[in-house]
């Protein structure tokens, strides 16, 4: 019953006009950035030769993607999957009749959650499918194995982005303030995921930042091996799953 509410939960996220939204800001970024990324400003080139003295015109489109593109619309789709998970629910009375069924306060969290990571990841890997004819076209150089490798990791991130938002959901109640909470904490993280490609002394502590390691590939970009890969994202489960748990801990305690 759990896995058919999972998918029918799923279904009716990716039809609400929020989704709808999301994924047109998605498909903007898929069919706008490789342009960019083409002639991006000289300072930004010059910037960006200096942290990986290269000019390979895919890696330097790599890092705009991410940072540009990919950071800011898994903060902003994260927030707007999760922000008010339980609270919309609990405001409508419809939360107490859900709950007369056989599922749990915190079996009913996670379903929610997941559900919304599944259409965080629809979105997310329908819009690196959509975006890899156009850089392959327009960008020399396309090396999809990397592109995708980095896709894969990123992935993860986007999926911390909904666990978190989630979590500051129950913590806090209140649908604005959760998710403004989560908006902040979230582009903080975003702003501090490069920080150890730009000073080399903060890489150390800055690979407690989820963001970080969603971005890890950039920096193994001339020999990636399948441990570049499959560390960091052994590291996001283990921070999602942690997150999660706070969160179905925090479902248990709230009152109905």
């Amino acid at each position: 019953m759990k896995a058919r509410f999972l998918w029918l939960d799923m279904r009716a996220t990716l039809g609400e006009r929020k989704t709808w939204l999301a994924a047109g800001m998605m498909l903007y970024a898929a069919i706008s950035m490789p342009f960019v990324a083409a002639k991006p400003p000289e300072h930004v080139l010059s910037a960006l030769k200096g942290w990986f003295s290269t000019s390979d015109p895919f890696i330097l489109f790599l890092f705009i993607w991410t940072d540009l593109a990919m950071n800011k619309c898994i903060l902003v789709l994260g927030v707007v999957l999760a922000s008010s998970l339980l609270i919309r629910e609990r405001e409508t009375g419809q939360l107490a009749v859900l709950l007369s069924k056989p599922i749990s306060p915190a079996a009913y969290f996670l379903a929610r959650t997941l559900s919304a990571c599944a259409v965080m990841g629809v979105l997310y890997i329908g819009t690196h499918l959509a975006a890899a004819p156009f850089v392959a076209r327009s960008l020399p150089g396309f090396r999809a194995g990397l592109f995708f490798a980095s896709m894969a990791v990123h992935l993860f991130a986007a999926f911390f982005a909904v666990c978190f938002s989630a979590l500051m959901a129950v913590l806090i109640q209140r649908r604005a303030l959760a998710g403004f909470v989560s908006l902040m904490v979230l582009s903080l993280l975003v702003g501090m995921a490069f920080i150890g490609f730009y000073n080399p002394a903060w890489n150390g502590i800055s690979q407690l930042n989820p963001l970080t390691q969603g971005i890890s590939v950039l920096g193994h970009v001339d020999d990636l091996r399948p441990g570049h890969v499959l560390t960091p994202i052994a590291l996001l489960l283990g921070m999602n799953a942690a997150v999660l748990a706070l969160g179905a801990l925090r479902v248990r305690h709230l009152e109905m």
